[in-house]
């Protein structure tokens, strides 16, 4: 009897599942092999093996093997299920560093694999040749890729099982690791992230916690179409909407529009509390959810789940000219019809100061089928202001034959190859046929946060007119086409997967169109009923100048500047005088300094914060450059 239980208390002891620690560690190297094989290996790449079977099978031997032999017994259990390795002939094809998205392989060799198991990973490693793959396909011949075919047990439960939790972090992780183009200029190095979430997934007690984890995740890609779909998601988030809208001004969450029937509250409202929330803890609290390749999108995803909730009435606290005043409003998913409603013309001719004559067109709401007859009406006009602060209706390709007289040249693209999983190719795009009779105009071109992926394509092709003028502020930074990712639980996850670039080469990525002027709007704009983006670009000035040149020649730094202005400039005779001229938006000249060196300094210690135009005049050139001031 003794002796019995010795062995009972013996083979217990043995047999005790390793710390959460030590599951997480191989559950790290466990996802990047199951991915190396996904995409490698010849018989997963063609269908003649369940590959997420086979992980789910393995993971329980993974997680409850007693030490590392036994773990690689049950890793090596899957690697076998995977059949041997294909022999393919021929080279690698040579692909610079610049367009490898996946060179680390030193994983393989990590002491936590046996000597069979790092054998088999890397003859999968060696013998890989470029071949399609079932997992991926192409949105279009040559085009970025997509995941369609990857739905395995997207559909059965809005709370999978652990080994089906762990299966969604694993495919995703892993189509984020091989195929999305900008994985080297996240906030935080993927594997890192990789590490940081394995024990959130496992700990993920309900669906709603499974959801927000993926949530969380999708934010770690820092890009604006990193959306979650999910019912769990929205039922959270809610599917009723404020009746109004708000946008995050002057760092406040400010009311820019409201259902008409509404009285309560008004355009230009600060929020201050929300649902009995103080709405600045309300912001922080729920900041870790909303994703966004710059701050701008974030705050403006924030200013969405805020105005999203559950169907009734509300609480709400707004401060305005008049104090501070609390009142109750009604969320209904009938507000969001309301809100995106639009009146008015598409297209409009408008006459400034009896002499410049502009045309607005809202890129929203135009379609391709009005663009003949808009730039009919318009022909004459001095300059069209395109509105893109909102998603257009793929009216550009139609455009830009109005604009060159031959196709552009609109963007280099980065094209995830479907077939070399972590590898990118380069494709340059030219969009246009071009026309012997251009509109003979200027352009004016507004944006701002809501700018966002063909809006922001959109800009890039209207940018290379040459009396082209760029108002309002950085853009969403997400300027590619978008694929979506489908993972157990019920959730589609959304990411760009296709790399944009300017024809030089100019990333977009977390950058976003840059304005020529900055211009944002104020609370109190709002509160006066005025569009001062529109306002800004509604001035003669952007047609009696014609065209800001710039060179290289002049340096000018600090840019912003604050107090004073460097210079520096190219050799000048010894009996040049530089005229430097400084020019506000209005085409006014605000301040002259007269110098008689190559390098010096120009005060704006005295000038208003704003947007200038610094003229260098002297008897052999004329330079000039924008230079912000704050």
């Amino acid at each position: 009897m003794l002796i019995t239980t010795i062995l009972f208390l013996s083979f217990g002891i043995y047999a005790q599942a390793p710390a959460d620690s030590v599951y997480y560690n191989r559950l790290f190297y466990v996802c990047k092999a199951w991915g190396h094989v996904k995409y490698y290996h010849t018989e997963t790449a063609n269908g003649s093996v369940i590959w997420d079977d086979a992980l789910l099978d393995a993971l329980s031997g993974i997680k409850n093997a007693p030490d590392n032999s036994s773990f690689n017994d049950s890793l090596l259990l899957m690697l076998a299920s995977a059949g041997e390795m294909g022999i393919v002939t021929g080279n690698l094809p040579n692909v610079p560093d610049s367009l490898n998205n996946n060179t680390d392989y030193t994983w393989i060799q990590n002491s936590i694999f046996s000597d069979s198991a790092r054998a088999i990973l890397d003859t999968i490693r060696a013998r890989f040749r470029p071949q399609s793959n079932v997992y991926v396909g192409e949105l279009w011949v040559g085009g970025s890729p997509n995941f369609i075919s990857d739905t395995l047990y997207s559909y059965e439960s809005y709370y999978p099982n652990e080994e089906k939790r762990v299966l969604a972090l694993f495919r995703y992780w892993n189509i984020i690791n091989y195929f999305y183009p900008y994985k080297y200029i996240m906030d935080q190095d993927w594997d890192t992230t990789l590490v940081e979430f394995i024990p959130q997934i496992i700990d993920a007690t309900d669906e709603l916690s499974y959801n927000q984890v993926f949530k969380k995740l999708t934010k770690r890609l820092n890009d604006s179409h990193a959306f979650l779909i999910s019912t769990t998601y929205y039922t959270w988030i809610g599917y009723h909407q404020t009746p109004f809208l708000s946008r995050y001004i002057e760092n406040e969450m400010v009311i820019t529009k409201v259902i008409p029937q509404v009285t309560e509250v008004k355009v230009g409202d600060i929020i201050k509390e929300i649902d009995g929330f103080n709405i600045y803890e309300l912001r922080d609290s729920i900041r870790e959810y909303a994703h966004g390749s710059n701050d701008a999108f974030i705050e403006t995803e924030i200013d969405y789940m805020i105005m999203r909730d559950y169907y009734g009435y509300f609480p709400i606290v707004v401060e305005n000219e008049t104090g501070t005043h609390s009142d109750s409003l009604y969320r209904t998913v009938m507000n969001i019809s309301r809100l995106s409603r639009k009146t008015g013309p598409i297209w409009k001719d408008t006459l400034i100061n009896s002499t410049c004559n502009f045309g607005i067109v809202d890129m929203g709401r135009l379609e391709d089928e009005d663009v003949s007859a808009m730039f009919s009406e318009l022909w004459n006009t001095d300059a069209i202001i395109f509105d893109i602060r909102s998603y257009p209706q793929g009216t550009l390709w139609s455009i830009v034959d109005y604009l060159y007289s031959s196709s552009i040249s609109i963007a280099n693209f980065t094209i995830p190859d479907i077939t070399y999983p972590g590898r990118l190719y380069w494709h340059y795009e030219q969009i246009g046929t071009g026309t012997s009779d251009a509109y003979q105009g200027n352009i004016i071109i507004l944006f701002d946060e809501r700018t966002l992926s063909q809006a922001e394509y959109t800009c890039m092709g209207l940018e290379q007119f040459k009396y082209a003028y760029k108002i309002g502020s950085t853009t969403a930074a997400a300027d590619g086409n978008v694929a979506s990712i489908y993972l157990p639980g019920d959730l589609t996850t959304m990411a760009t997967f296709l790399g944009t670039y300017y024809p030089d080469f100019t990333p977009t990525q977390r950058v976003g169109i840059i304005p020529d002027f900055e211009v944002l709007p104020t609370i109190q704009g709002f509160r006066d009923g005025r569009d001062e983006v529109l306002e800004f670009a509604l001035n003669c000035y952007f047609i009696d100048v014609k065209e800001i040149e710039t060179s290289d020649n002049l340096k000018l730094y600090p840019n912003p500047v604050s107090k004073e202005l460097h210079y520096e400039l190219p050799e000048i005779g010894n009996d040049d005088i530089l005229l430097i001229e400084i020019i506000d938006i209005y085409g006014r000249v605000v301040a002259t300094e007269e110098k008689t060196t190559k390098q010096g300094r120009i005060n704006f210690s005295n000038l208003v914060n704003g947007t200038y135009i610094v003229k260098v005049t002297s008897n052999n050139m004329v330079l000039t450059k924008v230079v912000v001031k704050h």
